[in-house]
């Protein structure tokens, strides 16, 4: 083994434990201001760096809320995957969707919620961000995939683009309305039922 290789593979995990420390610092900041007015400076004292380290690991401020995305997504999506181990039909897999991202938005708060999932709609989304990296649509996607196979829902739907569908549609609707608005609970029942409603074949009675 090249002496190299132990030196790499040192400032690699300290790269690493860096990007950590500056996404901790500016998910804070990012918390208590918003987006828009959060203060580099106080994200850089904060992590202990300087700020051209900070723009090194996060070129621009919907890089840091990307990988934030990303790393939530992963969480996300492990505890999507133990659910996804028992037995279930394709309108307890959305279900469970929006109980994850409803706690989601309970952790975050209002306002860096809305600025996260506000990525999803932005022109200035990174170019590098691309849908088939996000492994809650690839997940649901693969269980709508299932349901075709079963003949749950129509042959011809799109899998991916339903699951894509599926999670702006929830996106657009939770930011648009407050986690404390009247109703709000029903209105995301009737979301699931909707969504349901488009991908499934109707059943016929027997006569």
């Amino acid at each position: 083994m090249s002496a190299v290789e132990p030196t790499t593979n040192k400032h690699e995990a300290q790269r690493r434990k860096t990007r950590e420390r500056v996404l901790d610092a500016a998910i804070v900041e990012f918390t208590r201001a918003g987006t828009a007015a959060a203060d580099i400076k106080a994200v850089v004292k904060a992590a202990g760096v300087s700020r051209g380290t900070f723009y090194f690991h996060f070129p621009t401020r919907e890089h840091v809320l990307l990988e934030l995305i990303r790393r939530e997504e992963a969480r996300i999506a492990g505890e999507l995957g133990t659910f996804l181990d028992s037995p279930h039909g394709l309108e307890e897999v959305f279900n469970e969707i929006v109980r994850l991202v409803v706690d989601l938005e309970d952790r975050w708060g209002g306002v860096l919620f809305r600025d996260v999932i506000g990525l999803y709609f932005s022109p200035t989304r990174p170019e590098d961000d691309e849908w088939t990296d996000h492994p809650t649509i690839v997940l649901l996607a693969g269980e709508i995939v299932r349901a075709r196979n079963r003949g749950d829902v129509f042959s011809d739907v799109d899998a991916f683009h339903s699951a894509v569908f599926f999670l702006l549609g929830l996106y657009a609707l939770l930011t648009t309305m407050r986690s404390n608005a009247p109703g709000r609970g029903g209105l995301l029942m009737k979301f699931v039922a909707s969504e349901l409603r488009s991908l499934r074949t109707e059943v016929v009675s027997p006569a």
